[in-house]
């Protein structure tokens, strides 16, 4: 369920209630413009999480209504299902017509307006979701917060503890791992305007860049495996294991050790899944965004992509669970310790 399929975006997608979000940073920076820098770590709110083994769970309000989101560190955009769009007779509008996204091969024509949603303490005001079909998400769960909505602030995932936590983004360079002495810097691949998150790790050895998914196990293509290792179906260190939700098979591997930047997982659970051959894929890319110096903008933009990156491998709740993340998208950079690293 990734946002790869995106053809085209607008500057204006959900980026206000980014916006709205980091105001209380903003507003602290103006209000010492006159007094000392204070680069300290602050934190602004912590949000306790429901911990699944294929997915995260984030209490939320649309008004006085409580819901349960998603959190989906794959994907830029949000969503909600449309069932619960007609339930509480939300304000819908048509995506604009230079705008075409899809999901789960779906295409997405409509906006949902959340008038208040609120996340923890914190107000966001004029929520834009993605509309789903109904149906898409079942029982509690009314649908899915992608990256976009904190491109302006620091997001720590304590997986292991069942925290969800925001800080500002105004703390000095390097000064976010408050938990431990025992962490590693990781660079963010640059993808200029984008909230897909990558990295370069290494794998068996093997370099590759990874992508991060917060929903079910960590997997690679056959693809990656043949170039990487050279292991196609007919080796014998694959098992089969069965097949996945778009009818690929899928096999374990004795993958031995995931290093990210000095910090190691052993054992890695990783599953192979089947695909032919593919072009290597592109990294490079085209936009147009009519004024780069006025981002937050509330007119719609148009801001045309050929490719959202490129990533050998993703990496889910098998692996990401042993793990303690902070994100600093202001640095470029994601910290991380082992899960229970003191």
């Amino acid at each position: 369920m990734e946002d790869g399929a995106y053809r085209a975006k607008t500057m204006r997608e959900w980026m206000m209630a980014a916006v709205a979000l980091a105001l209380g940073a903003v507003t602290a920076q103006a209000q010492a413009q006159d007094k000392p820098q204070d680069c300290s770590l602050k934190q602004i709110e912590s949000i306790p999480m429901e911990v699944y083994p294929d997915h995260l769970l984030l209490p939320v309000s649309f008004g006085d209504t409580p819901e349960k989101l998603v959190f989906l560190m794959q994907n830029a955009g949000s969503a909600v299902s449309g069932d619960i769009v007609d339930k509480l007779k939300l304000h819908i509008t048509s995506m604009p017509p230079n705008v075409h996204i899809k999901r789960n091969g779906e295409e997405l024509t409509r906006i949902a307006h959340v008038r208040n949603m609120h996340l923890g303490r914190m107000t966001i005001e004029n929520m834009e979701f993605l509309m789903l079909k109904p149906g898409s998400y079942g029982g509690e769960v009314a649908g899915d917060l992608g990256t976009q909505l904190f491109e302006k602030v620091d997001l720590e995932l304590d997986i292991a503890a069942g925290k969800f936590n925001l800080f500002s983004s105004d703390h000095c360079p390097h000064n976010v791992v408050y938990w431990t002495k025992n962490y590693a810097e990781l660079p963010l691949k640059h993808e200029r305007g984008f909230s897909f998150l990558r990295a370069d790790v290494s794998l068996d050895g093997q370099p590759l860049t990874v992508s991060f998914s917060t929903e079910g196990r960590s997997r690679i293509g056959m693809d990656a495996m043949r170039r990487l290792f050279n292991i196609d179906e007919t080796s014998p260190q694959l098992v089969a294991i069965g097949q996945d939700l778009l009818g690929h098979k899928t096999y374990r591997f004795p993958f031995k050790s995931l290093t990210a930047a000095g910090l190691t997982v052993s054992n890695p659970d990783i599953v192979v899944y089947d695909e032919p051959p593919r072009p290597e894929c592109k990294t490079s890319m085209h936009y147009t965004d009519p004024d780069p110096n006025d981002r937050l903008h509330s007119t719609a933009q148009p801001r045309l992509t050929e490719n959202f990156g490129c990533n050998d491998a993703v990496l889910g709740l098998s692996v990401l669970s042993k793990l303690r993340i902070y994100v600093s998208r202001q640095e470029n950079l994601l910290y991380v310790s082992a899960a229970g690293a003191k």
